[in-house]
């Protein structure tokens, strides 16, 4: 990390986002990690909806809205009211400085505060405008409400595979779809300002989360364009394979295999379970007799993992090289020694919550440190601050405060 005071990467960037939820503002977060100017405009009052939604019933609780937190840091808040003239004025100065705009409002709400493409473009021809929609632009479903619950998950048809033979349990994690759908739209912003340095023109960049729903599941997709054949789903016991199932262990821990090589982990595999006696069953001696008899091959492992705790079988695959893995509890996540190593939780100095902890952008490159993280913004916390530095008077701002079409964190 480096502190806020030396030249960052994108520090000649400025990027206005006009957005809410995860989605568009994950994207920006890792443009301000990498030293660009995000200026977050967001609705008078209320903000960015992300800023109340810890407090979702069945969500972890806390006073701390952790997941603004993660996908707003290091950015200025601007609080205007767009619907207004004066306020759409201050929008307009915005843009025309600016090198990328980012929205994933949606597509009759841009129609209606005039913030489509073609508006933005008149006013500044070499902006980089990302749009983020659930469903995509074009057909009849463009105009609905999307979230990544529905588009990225559902829609994909993921949940149709890891849907449990029993019954569904709980939901996926808050975000969990939006944040690798985030990644997509920093490469196409990112990608936009590439074309702009070579063609000097600025464009369009988009994404869905219909589309990062599709691509993430891209290969089961594939099978059924292809016109292959889907074989029934089928309850863990009698599972076409034992090589990634969940095997409890004595300490009522969960241990994940991934033996994706089973011609190479075969023999590693029953050595570190101490089963020399596979080699030689017959039921068990070849890729096509375990096939046959899988069953019974996932019974005598499930009751071997049973008679020994979590960390005995870890010693024992990592000794003879077996992929697998802990199922970890979000205690132990948040506090894995790998993560730290590699700079994926990092530190944080926070005003009002003091040294803690958070989500590094996930990738690094070499030469060009990120930003310290710091805190998300109060709501309208640089209004002030960035009108003036767009050519607003004392006198200006001060009449937009008491015309209601801004607002400043006091």
């Amino acid at each position: 990390m480096t502190d806020n005071s030396d030249t960052p990467l994108l520090g000649d960037i400025r990027v206005i986002e006009v957005a809410s939820m995860v989605l568009a503002p994950s994207a920006c977060v890792v443009l301000a990690d990498f030293g660009a100017e995000v200026i977050k405009v967001e609705p008078l009052q209320t903000g960015d909806l992300n800023r109340n939604w810890h407090k979702i019933h069945g969500l972890p609780v806390s006073d701390m809205a952790y997941p603004f937190q993660v996908d707003n840091r290091n950015k200025k808040s601007v609080a205007l009211d767009l619907k207004s003239e004066a306020g759409y004025e201050v929008l307009r100065k915005l843009v025309a400085g600016a090198d990328v705009l980012v929205t994933n409002y949606r597509i009759k709400a841009l129609q209606r505060l005039k913030l489509e493409y073609e508006d933005i473009r008149a006013i500044n021809p070499r902006i980089i405008y990302a749009l983020a929609t659930g469903f995509g632009e074009r057909g009849e479903e463009r105009h609905k409400p999307g979230y990544d619950t529905v588009c990225y998950w559902s829609r994909s048809a993921i949940e149709t595979q890891v849907f449990p033979y029993e019954g569904w349990l709980s939901a996926f994690p808050y975000g969990a779809g939006d944040h690798p759908s985030g990644m997509t739209l920093f490469a196409a912003i990112m990608t936009g300002l590439y074309r702009r340095q070579r063609t000097s023109e600025g464009c369009k960049v988009s994404t869905s989360l219909l589309a990062n729903g599709a691509w993430a599941n891209s290969v089961m997709l594939q099978a059924q364009l292809s016109g292959a054949r889907f074989k029934e789903k089928r309850p863990r016991d009698n599972a076409y394979n034992f090589i990634s199932l969940h095997y409890p262990t004595r300490d009522d821990r969960l241990l994940k295999l991934s033996l994706v090589n089973s011609k190479r982990d075969w023999r590693p595999f029953c050595a570190a379970l101490s089963r020399s006696d596979f080699l030689d069953d017959d039921r068990f001696s070849t890729d096509a007799a375990r096939v046959e008899n899988m069953p019974e091959l996932i019974r005598e492992i499930s009751a071997t993992f049973a008679t020994q705790d979590i960390a005995h079988w870890q010693s024992k695959l990592e000794q003879h090289d077996v992929p697998h893995t802990i199922v970890a509890t979000y205690e132990e996540a948040a506090n894995d020694k790998q993560k730290a190593a590699n700079d994926i939780v990092v530190p944080l100095d926070h005003p009002e919550y003091g040294q803690m902890r958070t989500i590094n952008s996930p990738f690094e490159v070499s030469g060009a440190d990120k930003i310290k993280p710091g805190a998300a913004p109060g709501l309208g916390e640089h209004t002030r601050e960035v009108l003036v530095g767009i050519g607003y008077s004392e006198d200006e701002i001060q009449q937009l405060l008491e015309d209601d079409c801004i607002q400043q964190l006091e």
